[in-house]
């Protein structure tokens, strides 16, 4: 392996979105490259390598230990992904032999994702008991695109990417049924962009697809005809008005206290004989006219 030209962070998140693996392993690849000491000092790793423990290595993906040795012995099989034991507290060293060993001056992409099965010597590996099988398989299932978007300026045509038939297949029976496929890819890109995100889960895109909504131009609906509210002519109930409702309670308990209960009830029925109306609707107009008149308060 050469150390004088290590690829940078960005070109190992490429190559991995170029690649078909779990979501642990991606995981687990990318904290790696995001540690890689470029100067021979971080963490106290050599040039080229990343420097963990398997417990921060969990810690910093959310992921058990059982799923990190799953991962890794993934990554030794995709990527040549080596492990050696590095002094003391259990540390590590990671680095990725395959992308170091590729061809500077190749540009394919089946140069940069080899396709044949590497094994790692076990002394090479993590200590402890031997890794399990790992869990990558080669289906149809999600294993074949990968988990990934790089969100990129400007997007780039969509038919040159897997994600194609993902859009498509995802918008349909939704609103989005008649919208573009290019114009989707580009309206998910625009967003995260906007967002300040470098890289989107492949869900995100799926969600975005099946929420789109196309535009249309509707227009504009004629205002509705103003309706004149019915003009009141119930005599008892224009009584009433001055008086809210929700205190009537209050009215009456402070008009009897005012006039006195046998006045109170000679109104009451002075309404209901005058107007033929019931005794609460009385009450509620004698209340009235006691507020109008500043016999008791509103």
């Amino acid at each position: 392996m050469t150390t004088s030209t290590i690829p940078k962070s960005g070109d190992f998140l490429r190559l991995f979105a170029k690649t078909r693996m779990t979501g642990a392993a991606l995981r687990i690849a990318t904290a790696l490259v995001g540690s890689i000491s470029y100067d021979g000092k971080h963490r106290g790793a050599p040039l080229g390598y990343a420097a963990f423990t398997m417990p921060e290595l969990a810690e910093l993906t959310g992921l058990s230990a059982r799923s990190v040795r799953y991962a890794l012995s993934e990554l030794a099989k995709i990527f040549g992904l080596t492990i050696e034991h590095f002094g003391s507290y259990d540390r590590h060293l990671f680095t990725f032999s395959k992308v170091y060993e590729a061809d500077e001056n190749a540009v394919a992409d089946e140069d940069l994702a080899p396709a044949e099965t590497a094994e790692i010597p076990h002394e090479k590996r993590t200590s402890g008991n031997p890794l399990p099988p790992p869990l990558y398989t080669e289906t149809k299932s999600n294993n074949d695109t990968t988990s990934i978007i790089q969100i990129l300026e400007g997007a780039g045509s969509v038919y040159q990417t897997p994600f194609a038939a993902i859009i498509e297949d995802a918008k349909r029976g939704t609103e989005a049924a008649g919208m573009d496929t290019q114009f989707l890819w580009k309206g998910f890109h625009m967003l995260n962009a906007r967002n300040d995100r470098i890289i989107a889960p492949l869900s995100w895109l799926v969600a975005f697809v099946r929420k789109a909504k196309p535009m249309f131009q509707h227009s504009p609906k004629a205002p509705a005809l103003a309706v004149s509210a019915a003009v009141c002519t119930d005599p008892v109930r224009l009584m009433a008005r001055p008086a809210p409702f929700a205190n009537r309670a209050f009215h009456e308990s402070d008009l009897r206290r005012a006039i006195g209960a046998d006045a109170y009830e000679q109104h009451v029925a002075a309404i209901q004989s005058t107007y033929d109306a019931p005794r609460f609707a009385a009450q509620l107009a004698v209340h009235g006219q006691a507020v109008r008149q500043g016999t008791i308060d509103r």
